[in-house]
């Protein structure tokens, strides 16, 4: 019983820890970004782009794939009408 408290505790302050640490990590994120959020989205959306097809060219160069990462490559290469 004693044992099962201490776990308790334990686990009750990692997740105290991640929670502070998360919210203050956040705040200073927001408030020490170089950019405003608008340009930060659009360069991440534009670098995971270039490395996603950069990743479909590798595979498309004699990996295998299977069925749901063909039909993941086409949802996320297609284009918006």
């Amino acid at each position: 019983m004693l044992k099962d408290k201490k776990i308790t505790k334990s686990l009750f302050r990692i997740l105290t820890g991640v929670v502070v640490g998360g919210a203050i990590g956040s705040i200073l994120g927001l408030t020490l970004a170089p950019k405003k959020g608008s340009e930060t989205r659009q360069y991440l959306r534009e670098k995971s782009l270039e490395m996603f097809l950069e990743g479909k060219a590798y595979l498309k160069e004699g990996q295998k794939i299977g069925f749901f990462k063909k039909w993941l490559i086409r949802l996320l290469t297609r284009k918006k009408k």
